[in-house]
């Protein structure tokens, strides 16, 4: 489940719901009984893949990564969380033997208003969340400010855990380094779409290496068991939608000119009894008939 972040991410839940007089809320707590306890990649024998720690006030305070099928052999990572005194998620950090990654959050109103990536404790990203209209209801779009220096030391790292997880595409920030450009800043932009609960369009723009990626997909009845993690917003801003996906399609241009398609499809065939996916696959048209699982056991449902 890779690049499941604006985070991006359950104690950091954001609850992208409608009251009875449909006004927007984004609350930055759990909600829900049915928090992640642990999730398998391939099959729920052995140990699991992603681990979920949550404190006393079930608020999630790490998760834990150890991908076996990672090429080199078992890759660990771990992800800790911590908080504001309103239960907001203040920060998320990675720290590995060469870096100390970290996610902070800035609000308006309870509602995420920026988010910044550092490395060493300098800020390499800042993300700028608008929304439809002044009182922070949903989000249109979001303009990303890249500081130069950080593809200038990229070479100095290994792959950014943290980065691939919560905030971006490592690979998309190769292309931008050998963008042909001075600037000491470089900018992308995410025009988002929805319909009700749902996002069902993400239009990015990445100007300096002139390509842009529209991200459209469609929903089952099914919910969502990421909704309202902010670790989420990497992919294609998957905790911001209250229903699973069940169809994604990714189209890519350079200079306006499509170059490339991509089709995910989604079966979730083990649901429990309030509509949360036990057991999902998916398969792409890259490896039609290889069907990708993931298996889910939730906090409420699992007996030590």
């Amino acid at each position: 489940m890779k690049k499941l972040l604006f985070a991006l991410f359950s104690g950091i839940f954001v609850i992208l719901a409608f009251s009875s007089c449909k006004k927007y809320e984004e609350a930055m707590y759990n909600k829900s009984d049915y928090q992640i306890k642990y999730i398998w990649y391939k099959s729920n024998s052995g140990d699991p893949n992603e681990v979920y720690t949550y404190d006393k006030k079930k608020m999630l305070t790490q998760i834990d990564i150890v991908d076996s099928a990672n090429i080199g052999g078992i890759r660990t990572e771990t992800f800790t969380f911590t908080y504001n005194k309103d239960k907001t998620v203040q920060s998320v950090t990675h720290v590995s033997s060469d870096m100390t990654e970290e996610v902070n959050f800035t609000y308006l109103n309870r509602y995420v208003k920026y988010m910044t990536y550092s490395i060493n404790g300098a800020i390499r990203l800042t993300s700028n969340f608008y929304r439809d209209d002044e009182k922070a209801a949903k989000i249109t779009r979001i303009v990303e400010i890249y500081d130069r220096q950080f593809f200038e030391d990229m070479q100095l790292y290994s792959t950014p855990a943290l980065f691939n997880r919560f905030v971006g595409d490592y690979a998309r920030l190769q292309e931008m380094a050998a963008a042909n450009t001075k600037d000491l800043t470089l900018y992308s932009t995410k025009n988002i779409t929805y319909d009700g609960d749902n996002i069902v369009k993400i239009e990015e723009n990445y100007p300096d290496i002139h390509k842009s990626i529209t991200t459209t997909m469609t929903y089952s009845t099914v919910l969502n068991p990421y909704y309202g993690l902010n670790y989420c917003y990497s992919n294609d801003l998957l905790g911001y939608s209250k229903n699973a996906v069940s169809q994604k399609n990714v189209a890519t241009f350079y200079d306006g000119t499509p170059t490339n398609t991509e089709a995910t499809a989604y079966d979730y065939f083990d649901v429990n009894k309030d509509n949360y996916p036990r057991v999902f696959s998916y398969t792409t048209e890259k490896n039609p008939g290889v069907f990708f699982k993931t298996y889910i056991t939730y906090s409420k449902e699992y007996k030590d």
